[in-house]
C-alpha cells in the first residue's frame, strides 16, 4: 500500500511541476512566412561613380512578369503596387539600393503583336533608411511619396504605389497604340546593387496588383498558391541576353526571426530538474545562463537543477533574442 501512495504522490508531484511550465508561451518577435517570387541578385561592390563608366548594367538584376490578364482596350495610365524585401545585411554604410520598374505594352490589334512602347513607373533609391529619387533636370533629391519602407527581421520591405501617366515612351516602338487598340501589358523591374556586395544572394517581390485607369484589376497576385511564375530574369552584366534569361521562381521566407519560450516561469524541487522549453526560428544555437548557480544551475539543452531554495533567474538567447524565465526553487 506505501509502495502505490509513494507511486501516485510521486505523479501529483511531477504533474505539480509541469503544471509549473504551462504558463503562456512568450514569443519574441513573431515570424511571418511569405511565399514570394525569388530575384537572385549578384553584387558586386559597383560604385556610382562606375555606373556612368558601364551604362547602369553591372550589378543589376532585371525581370519581367508576363500574361497579365486577358488582353484588353489601351489605356492611358496603369497604377502599379507591389513589396519588395531588402535583406538588411545589405545595408551597410554608404550602400544603396536603386530601383527602376514600368509597364511594357504591346499591340495585339492585328496577328504580329507588335511592341508598343513602355509607361515608366516613378524611381527609387533606398539608402540610410530613407527613399529617394534623383530628378535629373534640377539636379536634386527629392523623398519619394509613392514608396514607403519599414524594417521587419531580417528585411527592410518596400511598398511602392504609382500611377503611371502619358504615353509609352521608347526608342525602338514598332506601332503607334491608340486608345481604341487592344493592347497585353507585362511589367518589368530593375534592381541595381551600389557600394555593396551580395554574392549568389537575392531580393523577393511580393503583392503584386496591377489597375487600368478605370479600376480594373489586371492581376492581383500574393503567391501563395503558386508553385512558378509566368516571367524570367538576367543578372548583369551578360554577353548574350537571351542565353542568360532564367525563369523566375517562387521561395518562401520568414521576415523575422524568432525566440519561443513556452513558460517564463518555473518551479523545481532542491536536487530535482526541470526542462525550458525554447525554439529558434530560424533553427540556430539556443544559449542558457543562470543569474545565481548556487540557487539553480543550467545546462546547455536547457535543463535546470535546483540547488538551495531561492530563485534564480535563466536568461534564454538565440537569434539576437532574448526571454528571461524566473526559476523558483523549494526545498
Amino acid at each position: 500500500m506505501n509502495k502505490i501512495v509513494k507511486r501516485v504522490m510521486t505523479m501529483i508531484g511531477a504533474g505539480a511541476m509541469a503544471l509549473s511550465l504551462l504558463a503562456p508561451v512568450t514569443e519574441v518577435s513573431a515570424a511571418t512566412k511569405n511565399k514570394v517570387i525569388e530575384i537572385p541578385v549578384n553584387y558586386t561592390n559597383v560604385s556610382w561613380e562606375d555606373l556612368d563608366k558601364c551604362e547602369g548594367n553591372a550589378s543589376k538584376t532585371d525581370f519581367n512578369i508576363w500574361n497579365l490578364g486577358e488582353p484588353s482596350a489601351y489605356s492611358e495610365s496603369y497604377r502599379v503596387s507591389y513589396k519588395l524585401y531588402i535583406p538588411t545585411s545589405f545595408m551597410k554604410k554608404d550602400a544603396s539600393i536603386s530601383v527602376r520598374c514600368g509597364v511594357g505594352l504591346s499591340d495585339v490589334t492585328g496577328d504580329d503583336w507588335k511592341y508598343g512602347g513602355n509607361l515608366d513607373c516613378g524611381p527609387v533609391d533606398f539608402h540610410d533608411g530613407v527613399l529617394t529619387y534623383w530628378n535629373e533636370e534640377q539636379q536634386k533629391e527629392f523623398t519619394a511619396d509613392y514608396a514607403s519602407v519599414k524594417k521587419s527581421g531580417d528585411f527592410y520591405v518596400i511598398t511602392y504605389d504609382y500611377a503611371t501617366s502619358g504615353v509609352p515612351q521608347a526608342d525602338d516602338i514598332e506601332t503607334d497604340i491608340t486608345k481604341s487598340q487592344t493592347v497585353a501589358p507585362d511589367f518589368w523591374i530593375g534592381v541595381q546593387g551600389i557600394n555593396l556586395t551580395a554574392k549568389n544572394s537575392a531580393i523577393y517581390f511580393d503583392d503584386f496588383k496591377l489597375t487600368k485607369a478605370d479600376g480594373t484589376v489586371l492581376v492581383s497576385k500574393d503567391y501563395t498558391s503558386d508553385k512558378k511564375v509566368d516571367g524570367e530574369y538576367r543578372i548583369a552584366p551578360v554577353a548574350d541576353w537571351d542565353k542568360e534569361a532564367k525563369e523566375l521562381k517562387v521561395a518562401t521566407i520568414t521576415d523575422n526571426k524568432v525566440l519561443t519560450v513556452k513558460s517564463t516561469k518555473a518551479t523545481v524541487k532542491v536536487g530535482k530538474k526541470v526542462k525550458i522549453s525554447a525554439t529558434a526560428t530560424p533553427a540556430t544555437k539556443i544559449t542558457y545562463a543562470s543569474s545565481n548557480k548556487k540557487v539553480a544551475t543550467v545546462d546547455a539543452k536547457g535543463t535546470v537543477t535546483g540547488k538551495k531554495a531561492g530563485k534564480a533567474v535563466i536568461s534564454v538567447k538565440a537569434n539576437g533574442k532574448t526571454v528571461k524565465v524566473t526559476v523558483t526553487v523549494k526545498k
